[in-house]
Protein backbone atom coordinates (compact mmCIF):
# COMPACT_ATOMS: atom_id res chain seq x y z
CA UNK A 1 0.00 0.00 0.00
CA UNK A 2 1.09 3.34 -0.87
CA UNK A 3 0.01 6.59 1.32
CA UNK A 4 0.01 10.18 0.88
CA UNK A 5 0.47 12.41 3.70
CA UNK A 6 0.19 16.13 3.38
CA UNK A 7 1.19 18.46 5.94
CA UNK A 8 0.51 22.23 6.14
CA UNK A 9 1.70 22.67 9.72
CA UNK A 10 3.42 21.00 12.90
CA UNK A 11 -0.11 21.09 14.27
CA UNK A 12 -1.83 19.51 11.00
CA UNK A 13 1.39 17.20 11.80
CA UNK A 14 -0.29 15.83 15.54
CA UNK A 15 -3.85 15.48 13.87
CA UNK A 16 -2.84 13.31 10.40
CA UNK A 17 -0.73 11.21 13.37
CA UNK A 18 -3.62 10.41 15.44
CA UNK A 19 -5.31 9.64 12.60
CA UNK A 20 -2.80 6.84 11.31
CA UNK A 21 -2.32 5.77 14.75
CA UNK A 22 -6.17 4.62 14.67
CA UNK A 23 -6.02 3.19 11.28
CA UNK A 24 -2.76 1.43 12.17
CA UNK A 25 -0.35 0.49 9.67
CA UNK A 26 -0.66 -2.28 6.75
CA UNK A 27 2.20 -4.47 6.04
CA UNK A 28 3.59 -3.72 3.48
CA UNK A 29 3.51 -0.04 3.45
CA UNK A 30 5.06 3.20 2.31
CA UNK A 31 4.37 6.17 3.41
CA UNK A 32 5.27 9.23 1.67
CA UNK A 33 4.61 13.11 4.04
CA UNK A 34 4.45 16.02 1.82
CA UNK A 35 4.97 19.24 3.44
CA UNK A 36 3.74 22.56 1.45
CA UNK A 37 1.54 25.99 1.60
CA UNK A 38 3.35 26.90 5.49
CA UNK A 39 2.95 30.62 4.57
CA UNK A 40 5.85 31.73 7.12
CA UNK A 41 6.95 35.19 5.87
CA UNK A 42 10.45 35.65 3.66
CA UNK A 43 12.27 32.77 4.30
CA UNK A 44 11.30 31.55 7.38
CA UNK A 45 8.75 28.92 5.84
CA UNK A 46 12.27 26.74 4.54
CA UNK A 47 12.75 26.77 8.48
CA UNK A 48 9.82 25.60 9.20
CA UNK A 49 9.47 22.54 7.10
CA UNK A 50 13.09 21.33 7.83
CA UNK A 51 11.05 21.06 11.58
CA UNK A 52 8.03 19.23 10.52
CA UNK A 53 10.75 16.94 8.63
CA UNK A 54 12.69 16.50 12.08
CA UNK A 55 9.08 15.83 14.04
CA UNK A 56 7.86 13.17 11.78
CA UNK A 57 11.58 11.26 11.07
CA UNK A 58 11.42 11.28 14.88
CA UNK A 59 8.17 8.93 15.44
CA UNK A 60 7.70 7.32 11.97
CA UNK A 61 9.39 5.71 9.42
CA UNK A 62 8.82 7.31 5.66
CA UNK A 63 10.28 6.24 2.75
CA UNK A 64 9.95 9.92 1.21
CA UNK A 65 9.38 13.51 2.80
CA UNK A 66 9.23 16.24 0.35
CA UNK A 67 9.10 20.05 0.56
CA UNK A 68 6.87 21.33 -2.00
CA UNK A 69 8.50 25.15 -1.70
CA UNK A 70 6.35 28.33 -2.93
CA UNK A 71 8.12 29.12 -6.25
CA UNK A 72 7.40 25.50 -7.33
CA UNK A 73 3.78 25.51 -6.53
CA UNK A 74 3.71 29.21 -7.88
CA UNK A 75 5.30 28.22 -11.51
CA UNK A 76 3.07 25.29 -11.81
CA UNK A 77 -0.14 26.95 -10.81
CA UNK A 78 0.42 29.52 -13.74
CA UNK A 79 0.86 26.82 -15.91
CA UNK A 80 -2.94 25.28 -15.31
CA UNK A 81 -4.69 27.35 -17.96
CA UNK A 82 -2.16 27.02 -20.85
CA UNK A 83 -1.11 22.99 -20.04
CA UNK A 84 -3.16 19.58 -20.44
CA UNK A 85 -4.03 17.66 -17.29
CA UNK A 86 -2.11 14.86 -17.48
CA UNK A 87 1.24 17.37 -18.20
CA UNK A 88 0.71 19.22 -14.75
CA UNK A 89 -0.13 15.76 -12.90
CA UNK A 90 2.79 14.22 -14.48
CA UNK A 91 5.03 16.80 -12.90
CA UNK A 92 3.34 16.09 -9.58
CA UNK A 93 4.02 12.34 -9.64
CA UNK A 94 7.60 13.35 -10.58
CA UNK A 95 7.83 15.52 -7.56
CA UNK A 96 6.29 13.12 -5.25
CA UNK A 97 8.02 10.30 -6.32
CA UNK A 98 4.74 7.62 -7.34
CA UNK A 99 2.75 8.21 -9.68
CA UNK A 100 -0.71 5.81 -8.01
CA UNK A 101 -1.46 6.06 -4.45
CA UNK A 102 -4.16 4.24 -2.40
CA UNK A 103 -4.67 6.60 0.37
CA UNK A 104 -4.46 10.34 0.54
CA UNK A 105 -4.64 12.38 3.73
CA UNK A 106 -5.38 15.91 4.11
CA UNK A 107 -6.92 18.08 6.13
CA UNK A 108 -9.20 19.40 3.38
CA UNK A 109 -10.24 18.92 -0.42
CA UNK A 110 -10.19 23.14 -1.35
CA UNK A 111 -7.04 25.59 -1.56
CA UNK A 112 -4.95 24.77 -4.55
CA UNK A 113 -2.12 22.30 -3.97
CA UNK A 114 -4.98 20.32 -1.68
CA UNK A 115 -6.60 19.85 -5.55
CA UNK A 116 -3.60 19.58 -7.31
CA UNK A 117 -2.79 16.37 -5.42
CA UNK A 118 -5.75 14.72 -5.00
CA UNK A 119 -6.35 15.40 -8.83
CA UNK A 120 -3.26 13.83 -9.77
CA UNK A 121 -4.39 10.82 -7.93
CA UNK A 122 -8.16 10.32 -8.53
CA UNK A 123 -8.32 6.67 -7.80
CA UNK A 124 -6.96 7.10 -3.91
CA UNK A 125 -8.89 6.86 -0.94
CA UNK A 126 -9.51 10.21 0.31
CA UNK A 127 -9.04 10.77 3.83
CA UNK A 128 -10.30 13.99 5.97
CA UNK A 129 -8.20 14.54 9.45
CA UNK A 130 -9.27 17.74 9.77
CA UNK A 131 -7.35 21.47 10.60
CA UNK A 132 -5.49 22.24 13.86
CA UNK A 133 -6.20 19.02 16.46
CA UNK A 134 -9.09 17.49 14.25
CA UNK A 135 -11.78 20.01 13.72
CA UNK A 136 -13.91 20.42 10.77
CA UNK A 137 -14.92 23.45 8.94
CA UNK A 138 -15.74 24.43 5.42
CA UNK A 139 -14.69 26.66 2.59
CA UNK A 140 -17.60 28.88 3.66
CA UNK A 141 -16.68 29.10 7.60
CA UNK A 142 -16.22 32.35 9.08
CA UNK A 143 -12.90 30.89 10.35
CA UNK A 144 -11.36 31.08 6.60
CA UNK A 145 -13.72 33.52 5.22
CA UNK A 146 -11.98 36.26 3.09
CA UNK A 147 -13.07 39.05 1.41
CA UNK A 148 -15.12 38.38 -1.69
CA UNK A 149 -15.70 40.17 -5.02
CA UNK A 150 -19.00 39.11 -6.81
CA UNK A 151 -19.38 38.82 -10.34
CA UNK A 152 -20.47 41.29 -12.48
CA UNK A 153 -24.29 40.94 -13.20
CA UNK A 154 -26.38 41.73 -16.52
CA UNK A 155 -26.70 45.96 -15.66
CA UNK A 156 -23.23 45.68 -15.93
CA UNK A 157 -23.53 45.28 -19.70
CA UNK A 158 -19.91 45.06 -21.13
CA UNK A 159 -18.15 43.47 -17.98
CA UNK A 160 -20.84 41.08 -17.46
CA UNK A 161 -20.60 39.81 -21.37
CA UNK A 162 -16.95 39.85 -21.12
CA UNK A 163 -17.31 37.68 -18.07
CA UNK A 164 -19.58 35.44 -19.85
CA UNK A 165 -17.51 35.10 -22.94
CA UNK A 166 -14.50 34.39 -20.91
CA UNK A 167 -16.02 31.62 -19.16
CA UNK A 168 -17.39 29.97 -22.48
CA UNK A 169 -13.88 30.31 -23.55
CA UNK A 170 -12.75 28.57 -20.76
CA UNK A 171 -15.16 25.72 -20.59
CA UNK A 172 -14.09 24.57 -24.40
CA UNK A 173 -10.79 24.58 -23.63
CA UNK A 174 -11.15 22.59 -20.32
CA UNK A 175 -13.64 20.07 -22.71
CA UNK A 176 -10.92 19.80 -25.19
CA UNK A 177 -8.12 19.54 -22.25
CA UNK A 178 -6.07 22.38 -23.39
CA UNK A 179 -5.69 23.58 -19.74
CA UNK A 180 -6.18 21.96 -16.22
CA UNK A 181 -8.98 22.59 -14.27
CA UNK A 182 -9.17 21.42 -10.51
CA UNK A 183 -11.87 19.97 -8.95
CA UNK A 184 -12.52 18.89 -5.18
CA UNK A 185 -13.58 15.32 -4.66
CA UNK A 186 -15.31 14.61 -2.11
CA UNK A 187 -13.67 12.72 1.02
CA UNK A 188 -15.07 8.81 1.17
CA UNK A 189 -14.06 9.28 5.29
CA UNK A 190 -13.18 11.78 7.89
CA UNK A 191 -11.57 11.06 11.25
CA UNK A 192 -11.83 14.41 13.58
CA UNK A 193 -11.60 15.07 17.79
CA UNK A 194 -13.95 17.65 17.77
CA UNK A 195 -16.10 17.41 14.28
CA UNK A 196 -18.81 19.94 14.70
CA UNK A 197 -17.44 22.49 17.26
CA UNK A 198 -17.78 25.09 14.58
CA UNK A 199 -21.57 24.26 14.11
CA UNK A 200 -21.36 22.69 10.95
CA UNK A 201 -21.87 18.64 10.63
CA UNK A 202 -19.37 17.05 8.26
CA UNK A 203 -20.06 15.53 4.87
CA UNK A 204 -18.68 12.71 4.80
CA UNK A 205 -18.85 9.95 7.08
CA UNK A 206 -16.80 10.53 9.75
CA UNK A 207 -15.12 8.83 12.99
CA UNK A 208 -14.44 10.47 16.47
CA UNK A 209 -11.30 10.44 17.57
CA UNK A 210 -10.70 9.92 21.41
CA UNK A 211 -8.99 12.84 23.21
CA UNK A 212 -6.45 10.44 24.55
CA UNK A 213 -5.01 9.49 21.16
CA UNK A 214 -3.91 13.50 20.50
CA UNK A 215 -2.25 13.79 23.52
CA UNK A 216 -0.43 10.48 23.49
CA UNK A 217 0.47 12.38 19.80
CA UNK A 218 1.83 15.66 21.41
CA UNK A 219 3.69 13.50 24.34
CA UNK A 220 5.61 11.80 21.88
CA UNK A 221 7.36 15.13 21.03
CA UNK A 222 8.11 16.25 24.24
CA UNK A 223 11.83 15.08 23.99
CA UNK A 224 12.06 18.23 21.48
CA UNK A 225 12.54 20.78 24.94
CA UNK A 226 15.15 20.51 26.98
CA UNK A 227 15.33 21.01 30.57
CA UNK A 228 16.81 24.65 30.51
CA UNK A 229 13.93 25.70 28.33
CA UNK A 230 11.46 24.97 30.76
CA UNK A 231 13.66 25.69 33.99
CA UNK A 232 11.96 29.13 34.11
CA UNK A 233 8.31 28.08 34.26
CA UNK A 234 8.94 25.07 36.91
CA UNK A 235 10.92 28.13 39.36
CA UNK A 236 7.18 30.14 38.97
CA UNK A 237 5.77 29.57 42.86
CA UNK A 238 2.90 27.64 43.43
CA UNK A 239 -0.50 29.67 42.99
CA UNK A 240 1.46 32.23 40.73
CA UNK A 241 -1.28 34.17 38.37
CA UNK A 242 0.09 33.19 34.63
CA UNK A 243 -1.29 34.20 31.32
CA UNK A 244 -0.42 32.77 27.75
CA UNK A 245 -0.84 34.53 24.89
CA UNK A 246 -1.08 32.69 21.57
CA UNK A 247 -0.64 35.18 18.59
CA UNK A 248 -1.33 34.29 15.12
CA UNK A 249 -0.05 35.50 12.06
CA UNK A 250 -2.61 38.78 11.38
CA UNK A 251 -0.23 41.14 9.80
CA UNK A 252 1.67 38.75 7.55
CA UNK A 253 -1.63 37.76 6.30
CA UNK A 254 -2.66 41.70 5.43
CA UNK A 255 -5.28 41.41 7.30
CA UNK A 256 -3.84 44.72 9.22
CA UNK A 257 -0.52 46.77 9.76
CA UNK A 258 2.16 45.03 11.98
CA UNK A 259 1.96 48.05 14.51
CA UNK A 260 -2.05 47.82 14.64
CA UNK A 261 -1.77 44.09 15.31
CA UNK A 262 1.19 44.76 18.30
CA UNK A 263 -1.25 47.59 19.59
CA UNK A 264 -4.40 44.91 19.20
CA UNK A 265 -2.81 42.63 21.83
CA UNK A 266 -1.27 44.65 23.87
CA UNK A 267 -4.93 46.36 24.61
CA UNK A 268 -6.62 42.68 24.62
CA UNK A 269 -4.38 41.90 27.80
CA UNK A 270 -4.50 45.24 29.50
CA UNK A 271 -8.64 44.47 29.78
CA UNK A 272 -7.82 42.32 32.40
CA UNK A 273 -6.49 43.39 36.07
CA UNK A 274 -4.25 40.45 36.91
CA UNK A 275 -2.36 41.67 34.08
CA UNK A 276 0.43 43.65 36.82
CA UNK A 277 0.60 40.73 39.08
CA UNK A 278 0.83 37.53 36.45
CA UNK A 279 3.70 36.46 34.42
CA UNK A 280 3.32 36.65 30.27
CA UNK A 281 4.08 33.79 28.37
CA UNK A 282 4.08 34.76 24.39
CA UNK A 283 3.99 31.47 22.29
CA UNK A 284 3.98 32.79 19.11
CA UNK A 285 2.56 31.29 15.60
CA UNK A 286 4.86 29.39 13.47
CA UNK A 287 3.56 31.76 10.73
CA UNK A 288 4.36 35.09 12.55
CA UNK A 289 7.71 37.58 11.88
CA UNK A 290 10.00 37.19 14.88
CA UNK A 291 10.81 40.96 14.72
CA UNK A 292 6.89 41.43 15.21
CA UNK A 293 6.72 39.26 18.14
CA UNK A 294 10.31 41.24 19.67
CA UNK A 295 8.19 44.27 19.30
CA UNK A 296 5.27 42.81 21.30
CA UNK A 297 7.50 41.87 24.03
CA UNK A 298 9.12 44.63 24.67
CA UNK A 299 5.81 46.59 25.42
CA UNK A 300 4.43 43.47 27.31
CA UNK A 301 6.83 44.45 30.00
CA UNK A 302 5.49 47.72 30.70
CA UNK A 303 2.69 46.21 32.22
CA UNK A 304 3.68 42.28 33.30
CA UNK A 305 6.47 42.05 35.84
CA UNK A 306 7.90 39.29 33.79
CA UNK A 307 7.48 38.30 29.84
CA UNK A 308 8.79 35.03 28.97
CA UNK A 309 8.93 34.40 24.85
CA UNK A 310 9.08 30.85 23.31
CA UNK A 311 11.28 32.01 20.68
CA UNK A 312 14.17 29.44 20.62
CA UNK A 313 13.51 27.72 17.07
CA UNK A 314 11.95 24.30 18.43
CA UNK A 315 10.00 26.55 20.72
CA UNK A 316 8.91 28.33 17.76
CA UNK A 317 7.86 25.65 15.65
CA UNK A 318 6.62 22.99 18.21
CA UNK A 319 2.42 22.92 18.70
CA UNK A 320 2.43 24.93 22.25
CA UNK A 321 0.43 21.90 23.96
CA UNK A 322 4.05 20.36 23.67
CA UNK A 323 5.40 22.89 25.80
CA UNK A 324 2.68 23.14 28.13
CA UNK A 325 2.91 18.84 28.85
CA UNK A 326 6.77 19.30 29.50
CA UNK A 327 6.19 22.60 31.36
CA UNK A 328 3.38 22.54 33.55
CA UNK A 329 1.96 20.03 35.79
CA UNK A 330 -1.94 19.93 37.52
CA UNK A 331 -3.87 21.98 39.04
CA UNK A 332 -4.17 24.22 36.22
CA UNK A 333 -6.36 26.68 38.27
CA UNK A 334 -3.86 29.89 37.77
CA UNK A 335 -3.55 30.46 33.90
CA UNK A 336 -5.89 31.64 31.66
CA UNK A 337 -5.39 31.68 27.79
CA UNK A 338 -5.75 34.83 26.09
CA UNK A 339 -6.44 33.60 21.73
CA UNK A 340 -7.29 35.17 18.95
CA UNK A 341 -7.57 31.92 16.49
CA UNK A 342 -8.75 28.00 17.53
CA UNK A 343 -4.96 27.74 19.29
CA UNK A 344 -7.41 27.14 22.52
CA UNK A 345 -9.23 24.56 21.56
CA UNK A 346 -7.09 21.78 22.62
CA UNK A 347 -5.81 23.41 25.61
CA UNK A 348 -9.64 23.54 27.21
CA UNK A 349 -10.04 20.09 25.97
CA UNK A 350 -7.08 18.34 27.27
CA UNK A 351 -6.22 20.38 30.14
CA UNK A 352 -9.75 22.58 30.94
CA UNK A 353 -7.67 25.91 30.86
CA UNK A 354 -9.71 28.95 31.49
CA UNK A 355 -9.46 30.59 27.72
CA UNK A 356 -10.80 34.55 26.41
CA UNK A 357 -11.08 35.47 22.65
CA UNK A 358 -10.10 38.46 21.20
CA UNK A 359 -9.73 41.53 20.30
CA UNK A 360 -13.49 42.26 20.80
CA UNK A 361 -15.62 44.72 18.46
CA UNK A 362 -13.94 47.90 19.74
CA UNK A 363 -10.45 46.60 19.09
CA UNK A 364 -10.72 44.67 15.45
CA UNK A 365 -12.95 47.86 14.21
CA UNK A 366 -10.26 50.05 15.11
CA UNK A 367 -7.26 47.87 14.01
CA UNK A 368 -8.18 45.73 11.00
CA UNK A 369 -8.58 46.65 7.53
CA UNK A 370 -11.82 47.82 6.79
CA UNK A 371 -12.31 44.27 4.12
CA UNK A 372 -11.52 42.09 7.09
CA UNK A 373 -13.36 44.10 9.90
CA UNK A 374 -16.73 42.08 8.91
CA UNK A 375 -15.57 38.62 9.06
CA UNK A 376 -12.90 39.21 11.76
CA UNK A 377 -15.91 39.79 14.05
CA UNK A 378 -17.60 36.73 12.63
CA UNK A 379 -14.63 34.51 13.49
CA UNK A 380 -14.09 35.64 16.95
CA UNK A 381 -17.94 35.09 17.31
CA UNK A 382 -17.53 31.83 16.13
CA UNK A 383 -14.47 31.32 18.37
CA UNK A 384 -16.93 32.52 21.35
CA UNK A 385 -19.48 29.80 20.50
CA UNK A 386 -17.27 27.37 19.58
CA UNK A 387 -15.60 28.39 23.45
CA UNK A 388 -19.44 28.16 24.67
CA UNK A 389 -19.97 24.56 23.72
CA UNK A 390 -16.52 23.57 24.75
CA UNK A 391 -17.54 24.18 28.27
CA UNK A 392 -21.07 22.51 28.11
CA UNK A 393 -19.52 19.44 26.47
CA UNK A 394 -16.74 19.81 29.52
CA UNK A 395 -19.58 19.67 32.36
CA UNK A 396 -21.29 16.85 30.56
CA UNK A 397 -18.14 14.46 29.53
CA UNK A 398 -20.61 11.50 28.59
CA UNK A 399 -20.99 14.07 25.71
CA UNK A 400 -17.36 13.97 24.39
Amino acid sequence: MKRIITCQGSIQLIAALSVLAHRGQPEPCQNYLIIYELYAPGQQHYEFANFIRQMAESVCNWDAIVYLAPEQLHAIGHKLDSTRPQQIYTQVHHWIGIDRADEIYLSRNWQFTNQLILNAYPSAYRICYGDGIGLYFSEQSAIVRRPFTPPPTRDQLLDWTWWKLRSLWHRIRERLKLKTKLYSPPFDIGYFVLPDIFGETPPMPSIKLPDSLLLNQFAQFTSFISEDQIAKIRAIPPNSEISILLTSNFSEGDRLSQSSEIESYCEFLQQFESASRSLLIIKPHPRDDPNKIKQLQQLCTNFYPEVIVLSDANLFFLPFEVFFLKAFSPPYQNIRIFAVSSAFISLHLLFNISSTIGFGTKQTTKSFDPDFIEARLEHEQTLQTALDRLIALKSEPDML
